[in-house]
């Protein structure tokens, strides 16, 4: 009888200890949890998006449409100029490709060439993904002045690219028409012939395009070779 009071204390302890580490380890997730909500809350910072987590988002949103294809050739050959780049700027290859990615994500709500910006910037912030939802309002005519932004809703600032990666967006969406590269004034032709009825829109196109030409020259001097032969070879 001795035995078996002893064999059911030892028993006891031994669920006792399991209890209480796993009650331990479960106040410690939620603490380490609760003190990073914290964080987050007070700096205005947002979890980085994996590579896993962007192609899961795109897809939600696009459903598979067209349009999906050319933010992929996007995200492609942004990556690629961006480690021809690496040796002269620090990139931050994860957080470029996921921008690439996910700058037309707005498309899901509307096409219209400058709405999709916006929606794709309501969209990210919702969701969490502030840096992103940058990116998808700044890439924009190569960026929004502040006066331009508050007319469509945004916040009363500048919307303009400010790091290599978000400088890096859009000038290689104006180097890839649908999915396939070209050359910066074949893609402005090409958006001049399909938006000649929104006025707003063309007439910044010519600031978009001497900003987009001026960085990709600068580009192409840091290299040591043409920014729009290396789309065009590597994709």
């Amino acid at each position: 009888m001795r035995r078996q009071g002893t064999s059911y204390r030892i028993y006891t302890i031994s669920a006792l200890i399991t209890i209480n580490t796993k009650f331990l380890i479960d106040l410690y997730l939620h603490i380490t949890f609760g003190i990073k909500i914290v964080i987050i809350s007070l700096l205005g910072t947002t979890e980085m998006l994996s590579r896993e987590d962007s192609i899961a988002l795109l897809t939600e949103y696009s459903k598979g449409a067209a349009w999906s294809k050319h933010c992929f050739a996007v995200a492609g050959s942004a990556s690629r100029l961006g480690y021809a780049l690496e040796n002269r700027f620090a990139i931050d290859h994860h957080f470029l490709w996921s921008a690439s990615l996910l700058h037309d994500i707005g498309r899901c709500i509307t096409h219209d060439p400058i709405l999709h910006g916006i929606e794709g910037y309501k969209l990210m912030k919702k969701l969490g993904h502030e840096k992103e939802a940058y990116v998808c309002a700044s890439h924009i005519l190569f960026g929004l002045e502040s006066a331009e932004a508050i007319q469509f809703g945004l916040p009363a600032c500048d919307f303009t690219p400010r790091t290599i990666e978000e400088r890096l967006v859009p000038l290689v969406d104006f180097m890839i028409e649908n999915e396939k590269p070209t050359t910066l004034d074949h893609r402005f032709l090409s958006l001049r012939r399909r938006n000649a009825d929104n006025d707003f829109f063309l007439g910044r196109l010519d600031r978009a395009q001497e900003t987009a030409r001026s960085f990709m020259m600068r580009l192409s001097k840091e290299i040591g070779e043409s920014v729009e032969d290396l789309i065009v070879t590597s994709s």
